[in-house]
């Protein structure tokens, strides 16, 4: 039955792409669905096929050859963009990991397990380029998918009111299987709706979608998701700042200070639920330094990584929780690092890490240089936005190995493609002015072509 759903979604990737061609104005709409879908794919059926799955015999962060939805609309959006895509400094930094993620696969255990990590992130690759190449062409792609977030965003506040007031949740995840997912996808829509709506950027939706995220976090209650929350508002609001004080960011100011005044109760209390059912034992067993000590030690004994998605199978199979000192229990054995980095140097190797870094620091430096520039234009202000979320995103990837499982890596590679192309369009558009700008030269007058019998014996000199 899947290989015949999956036969009939990339039968119409073509004629979406037509379609997409022949009628400009359903681009818009295919655009805010296409940022919408990961915030709401948990609760989508058949958002993606698996291919080849190892559900209940494999843990890691993905557990089969998938293909999504998602996918399918970014391949019929692929056919459908004219002129250049995204450059190759843009694209190398993601390529190379890619390869470093495709070269564990010969020290992997189980080549097919990590197969389905490196797949994974291809996919989000294509993603990235996808994304880019559309909003080289039209910054504004970047505003559609940021609202349809908004409307992800309503959805899970939807789900977190309902879980807290209802059910009566400690910690709410919202539509994902985990608070922390949700606390990780919120930086990437916060940063961004604030930098617009500081700026002046006229949406209805800007407002009521950062009150909404504040909200979200709060009831997460995760100090990580908070805490980062608490930097991406305050950086977001001082890098606009500084790019120019208006009547708008003090008056956000004052709001911002009111606002604080009210929901820290709020926080406070949800903390407190939270530490009563479920109490901290960080003093008896600090479960993420031991899950650190064992990436170091698999790290130590294998430089060139045990393969892509195999941390839990090398760490639990080969002695190395054991020797790191995490409990010997099914849950704590079958865990996770809990850092992505510390991940990605186990699995990958130092090659692996290191393309990593690269690959987040390019676009992380590029949104800030080139939002900086243009900070008296709005994609100057999103870029500004978008580089405090990826910065989030990093900083909490410290303490969360989630950033690797698809939900949150579609957002992230979106955004990253977002920073790619709004940054090209800004040079497009610099360079074409400097164009214009340059004296033209009269032309050349007209030399008199040379006599037939001469015509076969010039040679320059």
């Amino acid at each position: 039955m899947k290989f015949i759903i999956l036969a009939v979604g990339l039968a119409g990737v073509f004629p979406l792409s037509l379609l997409l061609r022949s009628s400009p104005r359903l681009v818009r709409g295919f655009w805010v669905v296409f940022g919408m879908l990961p915030l709401i794919a948990p609760v989508l059926p058949l958002f993606h096929i698996g291919l080849i799955t190892w559900t209940g015999r494999w843990i890691g962060f993905v557990y089969s050859l998938e293909l999504t939805i998602l996918d399918l609309m970014a391949m019929a959006m692929f056919f459908t963009l004219p002129g250049r895509g995204l450059s190759w400094w843009c694209k190398l930094p993601a390529l190379l990991f890619l390869l470093a993620s495709a070269l564990s696969v010969l020290q992997a255990d189980h080549p097919l397990g990590a197969v389905f990590g490196v797949w994974q992130i291809a996919r989000m690759v294509f993603i990235l380029m996808v994304v880019g190449h559309a909003c080289r062409i039209e910054p504004k792609v970047a505003v559609y998918i940021l609202s349809g977030m908004a409307i992800g965003v309503a959805a899970h506040l939807l789900a977190v009111l309902y879980q807290r007031f209802g059910l009566g949740y400690a910690q709410t995840p919202g539509l994902f299987i985990h608070q922390n997912a949700l606390g990780m996808v919120t930086h990437l829509a916060l940063s961004p709706c604030l930098a617009l709506l500081l700026y002046g950027y006229r949406r209805w939706w800007l407002a009521p979608t950062v009150a909404g995220v504040v909200l979200i976090v709060v009831f997460t209650a995760s100090r990580g998701t908070i805490g980062f929350s608490a930097f991406g508002l305050v950086l977001t609001y001082l890098v606009l700042a500084l790019a120019g004080l208006t009547q708008r960011k003090v008056a956000f100011a004052a709001c911002g200070l009111a606002a604080v005044a009210i929901i820290a109760p709020l926080a406070m209390s949800s903390f407190h639920k939270r530490f009563t059912e479920n109490p901290l034992n960080e003093a008896q067993y600090d479960e993420r330094a031991a899950f650190n000590r064992t990436a170091a030690f698999i790290l130590s004994d294998y430089p060139g990584g045990i393969g892509s998605n195999h941390y839990v199978h090398v760490a639990k199979n080969f002695g190395y929780a054991s020797r790191a000192g995490v409990w010997d229990n099914e849950a704590n054995r079958n865990n996770i690092v809990h850092n992505a980095y510390w991940l990605t140097a186990a699995e990958t190797g130092w090659f692996g890490i290191a393309a990593y870094l690269v690959m987040l620091a390019v676009p992380l430096a590029c949104a800030f240089v080139a939002g900086w520039r243009a900070r008296a234009r709005a994609e100057g202000a999103l870029l500004l936005g978008l580089g405090v979320a990826l910065a989030a995103v990093c900083l909490h990837s410290n303490f969360e190995w989630i950033v690797y499982t698809k939900d949150i890596q579609y957002p992230l590679s979106t955004t990253m493609g977002m920073i790619f192309g709004i940054t090209l369009c800004l040079s497009d558009l610099a360079r074409a002015q400097r164009d214009e700008l340059k004296p033209r030269r009269p032309a050349r007058r007209a030399t008199a072509p040379l006599p037939p019998a001469l015509a076969g014996m010039w040679r320059p000199r």
